[in-house]
């Protein structure tokens, strides 16, 4: 996908704004496998109703020529953090799984690390996938035998920020755990079994607290929890970096959403992916934090529906879990 912003210039204006006498808050969202035509202001085509994304588009700057030399998860946010080509790092191609060892490398200055040296209050909060420093247990072989109980060494809460509430990677990658402030909200006491279809998962060890449809109204419920808490008084200036898990796979809206468009579940998961951004946005309203408040949206990379055929249904090949809408072409002119 051709991101709605360039990495590259969001940062070169984030220091800008930042060595300018008025510090704005800033808040960076990123959604996750969401396409280019998935959103009303660039897809005039689109059938999925976007009302909180046409609003940002419509009252501020839309970005739309952007390239990445590698259009998946991780190299995407390992750009977006360090401000540097993901071919930079050691990952050469394809992402993390959730059980990886730190990408970023020790003493890289972030945007997170930056704006808090800068004097802004920093929260992470949703999916890292930038490789975790998980503890692994004594006398153990296994390099995925963790001890989830013991604080991470290294993660968002090592990076730069000073809130965070994150999951390791993708919603289907293990651990499916919550991580707050570098340790684990709840030691997984069971094991998600793998699943096909319809909602694609890797098996795995998850949290008594890790419900899957939940999972993205949880992450941005505490992400209005951080904004509340700066409402009001002579406070520092916040940074809050929010990487949706959505609509990545497994495509599972929240139940209230299923049926509120007619284009399956996954015009349903976009549909609330805005409504997320609604919630976001309601929170700075209520908080009269809105005037000065820089909001900055994207995706990682373009949808998995890049192909145009449709069934009836919605459902297709259970390997690739290729939810495809009908009359809709989610990357839009791109693939």
């Amino acid at each position: 996908m051709r991101s709605i912003l360039l990495n590259s210039l969001m940062i070169c204006f984030i220091i800008g704004q930042v060595y300018s006498s008025q510090k704005p808050n800033i808040i960076f969202i990123m959604a996750d496998d969401m396409g280019f035509g998935d959103v009303g202001a660039l897809n005039a085509k689109s059938k999925i109703p976007t009302p909180n994304l046409d609003r940002l588009s419509r009252e501020g700057m839309t970005f739309t020529d952007a390239h990445s030399p590698s259009a998946v998860c991780t190299p995407t946010r390992y750009g977006v953090m360090t401000g540097r080509y993901c071919w930079r790092s050691k990952l050469k191609s394809g992402v993390l799984n959730g059980y990886g060892a730190p990408l970023i490398e020790s003493g890289r200055i972030t945007v997170g690390s930056f704006l808090k040296d800068n004097g802004y209050a920093t929260a992470c909060v949703g999916k890292w996938h930038l490789g975790l420093g998980f503890v692994r247990k004594e006398n153990s072989n296994n390099k995925q035998d963790f001890d989830y109980s013991k604080r991470l060494t290294d993660g968002a809460h090592t990076r730069g920020f000073d809130f965070s509430f994150i999951i390791p990677a993708s919603l289907d990658f293990p651990p499916y755990v919550y991580i707050k402030n570098g340790s684990v909200t709840a030691v997984p006491d069971r094991t998600q079994s793998g699943v096909s279809f319809p909602g694609f998962l890797r098996k795995g060890p998850i949290g008594a607290d890790f419900f899957m449809e939940n999972a993205l109204d949880h992450l941005v419920d505490q992400a209005v929890v951080f904004l509340k808490s700066r409402k009001g008084g002579d406070k520092k200036p916040f940074f809050l970096y929010l990487p949706l898990t959505s609509p990545h796979k497994p495509v599972l809206p929240h139940p209230r959403f299923r049926g509120s468009t007619k284009l399956g579940v996954y015009g349903d998961f976009i549909f609330q992916t805005d409504a997320m951004v609604g919630k976001v946005l309601s929170a700075l309203d209520e908080g009269d934090l809105s005037k000065d408040t820089l909001i900055l949206f994207t995706s990682d990379n373009g949808s998995f529906m890049y192909n145009r055929p449709s069934d009836p249904d919605h459902l297709e090949d259970s390997t690739v879990q290729a939810y495809r809408p009908e009359n809709h072409t989610s990357n839009a002119i791109f693939r």
